[in-house]
């Protein structure tokens, strides 16, 4: 599953980078900037019909030089095709505000800077099992909607076959 760091700092995209790796998270993009970061998930140039980038999880820096995290998870998530990435915001900012910020913006969830590993995967490992539940249940949903195409369509063609008996 394809996780997005972004973050300005270098230290901070190493530090990411090897406890997921070590953790057996392989499919890692690196961005720096929220600029970055809407290359890689396809918003500058959209990709052809529509379809989400192969990212299951964003780690999003919410003080970043340009646009912060807070903008940038406001605009990944007024995106149809994006608006069901997680997004979980990293930083030291702690005051009430600033996580109300996060939320409101479409965060998930938080982590405080300095990451602890510990908590980092967990949160990491839980929202990654929920967009694998999410994605199972959209999945499930259009083939419902499809099948109950399926017998409405059947159902008329029987009626009108009824009619004609």
């Amino acid at each position: 599953m394809g996780i997005l760091i972004v973050d300005d700092s270098p230290d901070q995209q190493l530090l990411l980078k090897a406890v997921l790796n070590k953790a057996g998270h392989q499919d890692l993009l690196i961005a720096d900037s929220a600029a970055s970061a809407y290359d890689h998930l396809g918003i500058n140039q959209p990709q052809p019909n529509g379809q989400a980038p192969a990212i299951d999880l964003i780690l999003m820096d919410f003080l970043m030089p340009g646009i912060d995290g807070v903008a940038a998870t406001q605009r990944i998530k007024s995106l149809e095709n994006l608006r069901d990435i997680p997004v979980i915001v990293v930083t030291a900012k702690t005051a009430l505000g600033d996580l109300q910020a996060a939320f409101a913006a479409g965060a998930m969830d938080f982590i405080t800077k300095p990451v602890n590993s510990v908590e980092l995967l967990a949160r990491v490992n839980s929202a990654l099992m929920l967009k694998k539940e999410m994605d199972c249940r959209k999945t499930r949903e259009m083939e419902l909607r499809r099948s109950n195409a399926e017998l409405q369509q059947a159902l008329r063609e029987v009626k009108v076959l009824k009619g004609l008996v």
